[in-house]
């Protein structure tokens, strides 16, 4: 009898040990999803720099102090305005004393696509009602060597769960085309 309730409490401690595994990788996807959703502690440092309409330019900060930039740039040719725009978001890396498309830093990045791709280019799209299409790319960073980088899997994620009203999109591997919907 007392082997029967040695096995019964080996079988009971693998149990809570696997409970207590899949109860950490439950909250570490809670935090992802909570993340991407929840309203922003660092939004009120969102700040314009530059509005115009071949640059439209934010800068915002994560609670960490690291600095991020964000452009918006008019395809023009020959100074000539048009309804396409490239996007862009950098980080502000000390070494190099210049921002930075490579750079990784320790902040929260569920937080920092949900600025970007959320309040950010929300804010953009109001303020250029005429704008039809936007580009941009997830980088990969250098250690990567995915074919689709894991930049581009938030950004897909992001769009995934919080679609653009009025707006359409599609990935060709890393990048990315938002065009407004045609009435």
């Amino acid at each position: 009898m007392s082997k029967d309730i040695k096995k019964i409490y080996i079988v009971y401690i693998y149990l809570l040990k696997l409970l207590f595994l899949f109860y950490i990788y439950f909250m570490k996807f809670l935090e992802d999803f909570i993340s991407f959703n929840e309203s922003l502690s660092f939004k009120e440092t969102v700040r314009m720099v530059r509005d115009n309409d071949f640059y439209v330019d934010y800068e915002f900060s994560d609670l960490m102090e690291n600095r991020f930039f964000v452009q918006f740039k008019n395809i023009a040719s020959s100074n000539k305005l048009s309804k396409e725009y490239t996007f862009s978001y950098f980080v502000w890396d000390q070494d190099i004393e210049n921002w930075s498309v490579t750079k990784e830093v320790g902040s929260n990045p569920f937080r920092i696509v949900r600025t970007v791709l959320g309040d950010i280019l929300n804010d953009f799209i109001k303020r250029k009602l005429w704008c039809s299409r936007i580009y941009f790319e997830g980088l990969s960073s250098e250690q990567e060597r995915d074919y689709i980088s894991r930049r581009t899997k938030m950004y897909l994620r992001f769009l995934e769960q919080n679609p653009l009203s009025g707006w359409s999109w599609v990935n060709y591997g890393n990048k990315f085309i938002l065009s407004r919907k045609l009435n």
